[in-house]
């Protein structure tokens, strides 16, 4: 005999925990608030275990409900996922290429949000290191730094910014009152940078020189090969990193990392999202498209 909970429950509260809003869940599922409400209280008796935290007036996934929701989310996409197939409905796949990192950071913890809204389309991310060249073989969307190329259209999706950031508990130990001067008795965790700045603390001697701010000549670096490893050195309470926004947008949200009120220096390095023109009335690609210009993009 299984033990199943009800349906509509389960559905709302994957609704709710994927987008983080019960309000989003409501228009989703094309139902009121109240009823969303409803819905994850009788769950959440039916199960006899709190899956939402509430803290201020949000709503956060407890440890329990976090755990409860990752199988949920699994389970339905591939319910949704085996019905189409059984109702004969055709999956458009699509390849996004992209750097490892703006994938990594930026756009795998969307792809639930993704699927849940088009399970018709199977979208997958393919990660590079080096600036790719535009053609088909390679994929049907490119996520890069070159906005021209014959017979491609383009859209400015991120200009990134260098921000820095530290565990909670190393940012309770610096001067608040002195921000910029109390950074230099702390590491600096630095990561190499290609062009201008190969010495050791060379990313943040371009932030520093940005901000008029001087170093001293002492200051002690802990220097890594890439920013993920700088990030966990971070959240270890090693030192402060420097590190693309887009990097740390998440582990701020969750309160892993705090972003220090000191400015923030953009890079000169702008992400476009690119396709071919002649695609672009393709249903599948579209959806991609503006998906992407809706979630992924940061505000200009």
């Amino acid at each position: 005999m299984r033990t199943l909970p009800p349906l509509n429950a389960l559905i709302a509260f994957e609704a709710v925990a994927r987008n983080q809003s019960v309000a989003k869940a409501g228009d989703e599922l094309g139902i009121s608030q109240s009823a969303v409400s409803h819905r994850l209280r009788l769950l959440e008796d039916f199960l006899a275990e709190p899956l939402f935290d509430k803290v201020g007036r949000q709503l956060q996934l407890s440890d329990i409900g976090r755990s409860y929701f990752s199988e949920v989310e699994r389970i339905l996409n591939e319910l949704s996922h085996y019905t189409r197939q059984v109702k004969g409905e055709r999956l458009d796949q699509l390849r996004l290429t992209t750097y490892s990192s703006f994938a990594l950071k930026r756009l795998v913890p969307m792809l639930p949000s993704f699927r849940a809204r088009y399970p018709e389309i199977d979208l997958r991310l393919q990660m590079i290191t080096e600036e790719p060249v535009l053609s088909s073989k390679s994929g049907d969307l490119f996520i890069c730094l070159s906005n021209t190329a014959p017979g491609y259209a383009s859209h400015l999706l991120h200009k990134e910014r260098l921000l820095a950031v530290c565990s909670p508990s190393l940012y309770q130990e610096i001067d608040h009152q002195n921000w910029q001067q109390d950074i230099s008795n702390f590491p600096l965790l630095s990561c190499d940078l290609e062009d201008d700045a190969k010495q050791s603390g060379g990313d943040w001697a371009v932030w520093s020189k940005s901000l008029g701010i001087a170093l001293p000549e002492n200051q002690t670096f802990h220097c890594f090969s890439h920013q993920v490893l700088a990030l966990e050195a971070a959240e270890t309470s090693q030192g402060i990193a420097l590190v693309s926004d887009f990097m740390v947008e998440q582990d701020i949200r969750q309160g892993k990392l705090v972003d220090l009120p000191v400015s923030a220096v953009y890079t000169g390095y702008d992400f476009y999202l690119c396709y071919k023109q002649a695609r672009s009335r393709e249903a599948g690609l579209s959806a991609v498209v503006d998906w992407l210009k809706e979630t992924a993009a940061s505000p200009q």
